[in-house]
This record gives C-alpha cells, structure tokens and sequence, in this order.
C-alpha cells in the first residue's frame, strides 16, 4: 500500500509547486503592467503640463531661448525662458519699459504668465540689479496691503520667514504699502516702502519651463 501511494504524493508536490511558480508570475507581470501603466500616465501629465506652459507662453512670447542643466536620470535637462528674458536658478526676468502703479504693473507682468518679482535670496537680487538702471526704482511683489506691517509676497512666500532686504530705517511709513527696490549711495541697492500709487518701473519673474 505504501508503495502505491508515493506516486500519488510526489503528483501533488509536483502540482502544488506549479501553481505556486504560476502564482508567481502571474504576481510578477501584474505589478510589471501596474508600473508601466503608473510610469505612463506621470509621463504623459508631466509632459502635458509643460506643453500647456509652452503653449501659454507662446501666446506672449515668440520664441524661447533653452539653456543645458545637467540630467535627469537618463535624460538631458533644458531649462526654458523667453528669448529677451534674463535666466537665472529657476527663473526667468524681464524688465519692462514702461512705468505704472503697482497694481497696474502686477496686472502686466502676470499677463505675460509673470507676477512681480519675489526676491527668496542675497544671490537672486545680485543678479536681478546687474540689469537695472540705477536712478530708477522698480516695483516688487512686496505690499503691505492694511498698511499694519503685515507685508506679504504676492506668491504666498512667508514674508517673516523670508530673506527681507530693507534700506536701513525702512520700511518707515505705514501710507507706503508697496515695495521697491532702489539704488541709494552710498547703501548701494536695497528695499524702500513706496506709495502703491505712484509710477515706477518693475520687474517680472515666472519660473523656467523644463523639458
């Protein structure tokens, strides 16, 4: 009787070792298909988003000037601004002619996709004043809109967490609820409270597109 049953019991080792190496794969390919599908669908919304931002910016720009940044993984990294734009991290400038009050201004720049500029670092307002013209003041994305000392950037950034640039003594007037930066000698640039409504140039600022 023994001898007769052993082959019944390797015929089931046998089978329950196949279903487990079928169970296996099986496992294996979905989890393969769920990534490929999860790969897909973040390449096409990145993809998707940056063609919806180039195509905004086409619609003000007429061409786009791309710079190398390095890579990404497996692929090279091109960091996008508008050809007359000035690049610098990961954003892009411009400097308009014309001068306006600040609402006014931060209606223009954002219609070019570019609010009024948020200066985040030391480096940043650096470069930004190496195109700026040193008897001209220039509006920033900077407002005390109560004009209770509660100054606040137009994008949210935290305005006490923030580097914050002030000639000495200033801000120094509750009345003057917009910021400006402006070249003093001999201080050199810094930040001025300024009447909101008083004419004055200003700078732009949108963040790079990659691609």
């Amino acid at each position: 009787m023994v001898q007769e049953r052993q082959p019944q019991v390797s015929e089931k080792a046998v089978w329950r070792y196949q279903v487990k190496l079928w169970s296996v794969a099986v496992i294996s390919v979905a989890l393969l298909s769920a990534c490929f599908i999860v790969s897909c669908v973040v390449t096409y919304f990145t993809h998707g988003k940056t063609d919806q931002r180039l195509s905004a910016l086409h619609t003000y720009h007429s061409s786009l000037t791309c710079f190398s940044e390095g890579t990404r993984v497996t692929e090279k990294v091109w960091g996008c601004c508008p050809s007359t734009w000035k690049s610098f991290d990961s954003s892009c400038y411009f400097i308009p002619s014309e001068q306006n009050f600040w609402t006014k201004s931060e209606q223009n720049c954002v219609k070019m996709g570019a609010p009024l500029v948020v200066i985040n670092t030391i480096a940043e307002q650096n470069f930004i004043v190496q195109q700026l013209n040193k008897s001209l003041s220039y509006f920033l994305g900077l407002s005390d809109p109560q004009g209770n000392g509660k100054w606040q950037w137009i994008d949210q950034t935290p305005y006490t967490e923030n580097v914050r640039l002030w000639h000495q003594d200033e801000p120094n007037f509750s009345a003057e609820e917009c910021a400006s930066l402006v070249f003093w000698n001999p201080r050199g640039w810094g930040w001025n409270d300024v009447f909101c409504d008083s004419k004055r140039n200003s700078i732009c600022e949108m963040k790079k597109i990659y691609i």
